[in-house]
């Protein structure tokens, strides 16, 4: 005997996805490293074409000293722990434009993009082919943010 779900399941799971997708993708983002910081730029080492991660804040309001143009790269020996230690790191992108970007991709995106990034995610989408998923992306962010009201 098949084990089949019904819609409703299918549903459930795709939600569940979505949200582990979402968090991840924010977790990733406001996690304190140098890929992450938004003032820190790859620039080539001299002539050697290797690229690392230097700091480039400049602007802070009770001017005190910069860390402009520091090294700051996990890379590097004795850089691993600059950017958790930070007082002027930043996220790269603020969450509500990520969750604007997967929410984008998601529910109006080609299947190919979606496929690529998320397989997981293309075959629920598949699956429950012609129905409306923007119910399930809002209770996913729903459940990252239960503060939030639509």
């Amino acid at each position: 005997m098949s084990d089949v779900r019904n819609p409703g399941q299918i549903r459930q799971q795709l939600k569940q996805v979505l949200f582990r997708h979402l968090q991840r993708l924010l977790r990733n983002n406001y996690r304190k490293s140098p890929e992450t910081c938004r003032f820190n730029r790859r620039e080539s080492l001299g002539d050697t074409g290797q690229k690392v991660g230097v700091c480039r804040w400049d602007v802070h309001e009770d001017k005190t000293s910069s860390p402009r143009g520091k090294l700051c790269d996990t890379r590097v020996f004795g850089c691993a722990g600059m950017a958790g230690a930070c007082r002027w790191w930043e996220p790269v992108r603020q969450g509500t434009e990520i969750k604007t970007d997967f929410k984008t991709l998601i529910t109006t995106g080609d299947r190919g993009q979606i496929a690529a990034q998320y397989p997981d995610v293309a075959a629920l989408m598949w699956v429950l082919d012609g129905v409306d998923i923007s119910e399930e992306m809002q209770a996913a962010e729903r459940e990252l943010d239960p503060g939030v009201v639509e």
